[in-house]
């Protein structure tokens, strides 16, 4: 199993995440490329709540077709297009059935993503040892 945890000889992390993973050695590692709002049929959500919950979403789908879950995860990149959007993004992750909150992960906010209709995308990395 990972170990996620934020060691006390760094200053404590800005929010609420972990500084770090350790993963045993013989764990098969997955690569999750960026996650976007949309469903399995290719439509865009409208809300930046509801593409990142989508995103999210996305991101648990490629974990369970590799046999992982959330719980897998050591390392997530997100990435919002407005910092106006935090509050859709905490709102989000209170609508999901998963907790993401603990998670090492890094924040970014960018001028833009390929798609101006994209508000966010999810790059995921996993371990498990199966």
């Amino acid at each position: 199993m990972n170990k996620i945890w934020s060691p006390s000889s760094v200053s404590p992390p800005a929010a609420n995440y972990h500084q770090c993973a350790l993963i045993p050695k013989g764990s098969t590692r997955l690569h999750i490329a960026g996650q976007l709002g949309m469903d399995a049929d290719g439509k865009i959500a409208e809300s930046t709540e509801d593409q990142i919950v989508l995103a999210w979403q996305n991101v648990r789908g490629v974990l369970q077709a590799n046999d992982m879950d959330i719980e897998d995860l050591i390392s997530v990149r997100l990435y919002l297009v407005s910092r106006d959007d935090m509050p859709e993004y905490q709102a989000a992750k209170k609508r999901l059935s998963f907790d993401v909150g603990s998670l090492p992960t890094t924040l970014l906010f960018v001028n833009g993503l390929f798609d101006e209709r994209w508000k966010v995308e999810i790059e995921a990395e996993a371990a498990k040892v199966f």
